[in-house]
């Protein structure tokens, strides 16, 4: 059976102070794709852009991991202009990728300015100066916003990673009988230090039957968009609810989705994210929860839930809110039969000895986000008997 199979996507996010001016360049995305195919197309995206998209043109080709061409690169036809707030899928092209082998997407921009991406790991994505989608060799340009971006990874001590701008889905038509597992999620997944190695991990079980495609955002809420009163408020993207959509519900070759969202719920209220009218009942940020796996579900999609992290060091919070996320994890634990498997990611990496936090050995200079060690932890946690049946749900 043929069917178009995602090896690369992300969720778009206004990039904010991280957007790349306006001018002439290429930007190349280099991948490793964990599922073969014989066709690729792409979907980009100027959801959030501000101006229109004049596009010289987007192209494909084996490479390897530095993006340096190893074979002839295919033209991907496509309309040149993309306006503001719009997306659009190329045509296809033929180019045969084996799974675990690199390719890469090349996009020329020839006018207009890059608002609408997302800051993702686990991938490279090179900017290059004028058209370069058939360059062998890439050049790579520093850009000056990355120095604001070290600065900010240096002050929040949270990891801010490359920003990915356009480009929102690399497809292949597949005919080994491939699917995707989506993980929709908020920065503990998005930085990638447990959904890297998870990947590592469903690939060496399954090969070339999975791709995991990370669609998270920062501060992402469940229930609300960001709040108006935070500067940077379009990092964290529309509320999950109404961005599943566009980010999942979309795809049909989803087969399984891990599900880790509510903590900013319980996190951004009464502090510069967000006015304390914020606070959400928790029994309704449970249901949230709920109606996101059952959404899934009716489409086919196998769902594993997940309890909220213990977030007690975190800058933003407090005994009523560690309270909360108690109470939120009971109602989670107590109703996990609504999902198709579930992760205790309290239990798993929670401090025995100290109730509300998280061990300190597995979270970040900022005590929330987890690190290397604290991700594989999570990984490890995953049971990957969940993803035995690889054929979507029975929808009744």
């Amino acid at each position: 059976m043929k069917q178009w199979v995602q090896c690369w996507g992300q969720s778009h996010a206004p990039l904010s102070a991280f957007s790349f001016d306006n001018q002439c360049r290429t930007v190349r995305l280099v991948l490793k794709s964990a599922v073969s195919g014989e066709k690729v197309r792409v979907r980009l995206s100027n959801e959030y852009g501000k101006t229109d998209i004049l596009l010289s043109g987007v192209s494909a080709a084996p490479c390897n991991e530095n993006g340096v061409l190893t074979g002839d690169s295919v033209d991907l036809p496509l309309v040149k202009m993309l306006p503001a707030g719009e997306s659009l899928t190329t045509g296809e092209g033929n180019l045969h990728v084996q799974a675990g082998s690199f390719f890469c997407v090349s996009v020329c921009i020839r006018e207009g300015k890059l608002t609408s991406g997302n800051l993702m790991s686990g991938v490279n994505c090179l900017l290059l100066p004028g058209d370069r989608r058939h360059s062998i060799y890439p050049r790579a340009k520093p850009r000056f916003n990355d120095s604001v971006r070290h600065a900010a990874t240096a002050f929040l001590q949270i990891p801010l990673q490359t920003p990915i701008p356009l480009l929102e889905t690399v497809e292949l038509l597949n005919t080994d009988g491939a699917s995707s597992v989506v993980v929709f999620g908020d920065s503990l997944c998005q930085q990638g230090f447990w959904v890297n190695p998870f990947a590592e991990r469903i690939c060496a079980a399954f090969p070339g039957k999975f791709s995991v495609i990370n669609r998270s955002i920062m501060g992402n809420r469940v229930l609300r968009d960001a709040s108006p009163v935070f500067p940077l408020k379009g990092f964290y993207g529309i509320r999950a609810l109404t961005r599943l959509e566009r980010d999942v519900l979309q795809y049909p070759d989803i087969s399984h989705a891990i599900l880790m969202l509510g903590a900013n719920d319980l996190l951004h209220y009464a502090t510069i994210s967000g006015r304390p009218s914020e606070k959400p009942a928790i029994s309704a940020l449970a249901e949230g929860v709920f109606e996101l796996a059952e959404a899934m579900q009716r489409r086919g999609i196998r769902v594993m839930g997940s309890t909220l992290v213990n977030f007690r060091d975190s800058v933003d919070a407090t005994q009523e809110k560690s309270d909360l996320c108690d109470l939120v994890n009971l109602l989670l634990r107590a109703n996990q039969d609504r999902f198709d498997a579930f992760l205790d990611l309290a239990a798993v990496t929670g401090d025995p000895e100290h109730p509300q936090h998280t061990r300190p050995e597995f979270v970040g200079g900022d005590k929330m986000h987890f690190n290397a060690l604290g991700g594989n932890a999570v990984a490890q946690a995953i049971d990957l008997s969940f993803f035995k049946l690889q054929e979507k749900r029975n929808v009744k």
